[in-house]
């Protein structure tokens, strides 16, 4: 057999002295572009890179900044902060939590179980959920809050605090500071204003902290304090340790602290005097007139001309002081009270406004051109409202009467036939035009929009069509119509000023510690409400006379303090079997009112004029200082 043999070409490998050439010069400048780097990293950037290896090294124990200040529209503080000796672990450097809580309990004379609680539960975390020894579920808090610091004590004595002083060598991770706690002067006197702090929740934190917060913040709950924290709350501070590659602190490493930033200042357009009075005259007049029965209510006061809350109250009350130094034994009864002491009536409580919102109907009737104020129209204290007789179970008809004495005189016969001649379509007009059915855009949190019921509206939610009488009914502030006393108050300064529906506020100017203004707030009107001359002056002349014989607040004058108002009883229940919610808005001084007040006390069974009037009459008295007699 044959083999073809097919000859393979040999490579010869030849050293060509270029290729060398080229190689050893790759090598050179890849070495000279390192060496270059290195130069550039340890020389012209060293500094920095240095800089920045020390911080790595270096972990903040975050102690809160100082939250902003609050005050009134005459430069009185009404929210400050104060000192407080507070005791804090630091996780990472407590080897032994059984001997630290127990030591801890004996010098602060609480229960070991309380101090464990709060060390295991926490900034809305359960790490009681672990399931093991209270040394085991430690264990957790080390992993993911390390440098914590966990608050165990607030608001610890000078004793307590001298005591645990003499210990702290023998406990480390054991931390004594002196923090700033929430102070609110004023006790329960504008909570409904300035809301409430506390500890951030992890659901909080989860929602907030691309904004920079952190899981040791106190942070604004309600009220201004939950509207403008961004500007109160400032920069955290504190203690700045060295920990090393394991995130352990490294002991007997002393750095200097970091100073905290106090938060924005805010300047309100409250008037801390008249929120005092406010407040006071509102808890007395429900207390004697509740007979022992818990009733609610609100009072809420507008600078008519701009739109600027001067006061702002709620019954039944609560003291900010108590969630801002941790006491939940306060707490928990204010979370767990049916009464609600947390809500706002003032901005929150929306219900049938009784006659106040005669003020509406009035406005509207006559701006249509449907009724001239000096024009006599027969009273027989009912109309027939498509087929519905509506009745004045009050007054019981005038006969012939004008305009201003039945606004004044509060005739339901006279008003069901100014909302039947405005008809259902136009008093709706009129009412969202006064705001009604909607937000005002105040700065608080929690404002109800209150309801102007429509056709669709009944449908959806009774299931039955709209009746006819129910024009008669919402014309006189009955019905499914309802609204809150901040938009009641805010329907008065729109007639006092003849026509603007202000956008109410409460703060005009957010400052810096040092005072430089950042933020202006000046009044805002919402929109001209296109009610005529006529009518507004026949409205502001209708409530002028509310205090004369004939007026439904007869009696109810204060000497040399003429006022203007309007009384309003609102039914409730079916058929009106339920407690009457009584209201009261009214001015001072008539001629050149500085203050529209809107009063409002929930299912009180009384009337407008003996339960809210006196309420309205005692703050206009004391801020004013007049004598409290009553006259005729």
């Amino acid at each position: 057999m044959v083999t073809d043999r097919r000859r393979v070409p040999r490579i010869s490998w030849q050293k060509s002295p270029w290729r060398i050439a080229g190689f050893i010069a790759v090598i050179v400048v890849a070495l000279l572009i390192v060496l270059g780097r290195l130069v550039q990293v340890q020389i012209f950037e060293g500094q920095q890179f240095r800089a920045a290896a020390q911080a790595n090294q270096i972990r903040l124990i975050k102690v809160a900044a100082p939250r902003g200040m609050i005050y009134d529209r005459n430069g009185k503080v009404m929210v400050r902060n104060r000192p407080s000796f507070v005791v804090g672990l630091i996780p990472s450097e407590i080897t032994n939590i059984n001997h630290v809580l127990h030591t801890l309990a004996g010098v602060l004379d609480v229960p070991e179980a309380s101090l464990e609680h709060r060390l295991l539960h926490h900034r809305g975390v359960n790490y009681i959920n672990c399931g093991g020894t209270l040394s085991s579920c430690f264990e957790q808090v080390q992993v993911y809050e390390p440098y914590g610091p966990v608050v165990l004590a607030n608001d610890i004595s000078v004793a307590k605090v001298a005591r645990l002083s003499e210990l702290l060598n023998e406990l480390p991770g054991v931390d004594l500071e002196v923090q700033p706690i929430r102070d609110y002067p004023g006790g329960v006197t504008g909570a409904a204003v300035f809301g409430y702090v506390g500890q951030i929740t992890e659901a909080e934190y989860k929602k907030r902290k691309g904004e920079g917060y952190t899981p040791n913040d106190v942070i604004g709950k309600d009220g201004l304090e939950w509207w403008y924290d961004k500007y109160l709350r400032g920069v955290p501070g504190g203690q700045q340790v060295q920990v090393d590659s394991q995130g352990q602190v490294v002991p007997g490493v002393k750095l200097p602290s970091k100073s905290a930033i106090p938060g924005d200042t805010l300047i309100t357009t409250i008037d801390w005097r008249l929120e005092k009075i406010a407040q006071k005259a509102l808890h007395d007049g429900i207390t004697k007139w509740a007979n022992g029965r818990q009733l609610s209510g609100a009072v809420v006061i507008e600078d008519p001309w701009t739109g600027g809350i001067l006061a702002l109250a709620s019954n039944p009350e609560f003291n900010p002081n108590y969630f801002a130094a941790d006491n939940w034994k306060m707490v928990s009864k204010y979370l767990l009270d049916p009464a609600d002491p947390l809500f706002d009536n003032a901005i929150g409580a929306a219900t049938p406004t009784g006659s106040t919102f005669k003020m509406v109907t009035g406005t509207g009737v006559i701006s249509e051109g449907l009724v001239r104020p000096n024009e006599i129209v027969y009273d027989s204290g009912a109309w027939d409202c498509g087929g519905y007789i509506a009745r004045d179970i009050v007054s019981g008809g005038l006969g012939n009467t004008t305009f201003v004495p039945a606004l004044a005189a509060s005739s339901d016969g006279y008003f069901y036939q100014m909302a039947w001649r405005l008809g259902r379509k136009r008093l709706r007009k009129w009412a969202l035009l006064f705001g009604l059915a909607k937000k005002s855009g105040i700065d608080l949190p929690g404002e109800n929009a209150g309801n102007w019921p429509t056709p669709a509206w009944e449908l959806k939610n009774f299931g039955v069509p709209m009746e006819p009488s129910e024009t008669c009914m919402n014309g006189i502030g009955q019905g499914a119509m309802q609204a809150t006393p901040l938009q009641i108050v805010n329907v008065a300064s729109t007639v006092i000023n003849g026509g603007t529906l202000w956008r109410p506020h409460i703060v005009s100017e957010i400052r810096t510690p040092q005072g430089t203004v950042i933020k202006r707030f000046p009044p805002t009107p919402i929109r001209h409400v296109p009610g005529t001359p006529e009518a507004f002056a026949a409205v502001r002349k209708g409530m002028a006379e509310v205090t004369d014989p004939g007026g439904t607040a007869y009696g109810l004058k204060i000497e040399g303090l003429p006022f203007s108002g309007k009384t309003g009883t609102a039914e409730t229940g079916v058929n009106g079997s339920g407690a009457n919610t009584t209201w009261f808005v009214c001015w001072a001084p008539t001629n050149h009112p500085v203050m529209a007040i809107a009063v409002f006390v929930d299912r009180s069974g009384g009337y407008g004029a003996n339960v809210a009037a006196p309420i309205a009459r005692e703050i206009m008295v004391k801020y004013f200082k007049k004598n409290p007699a009553y006259i005729q």
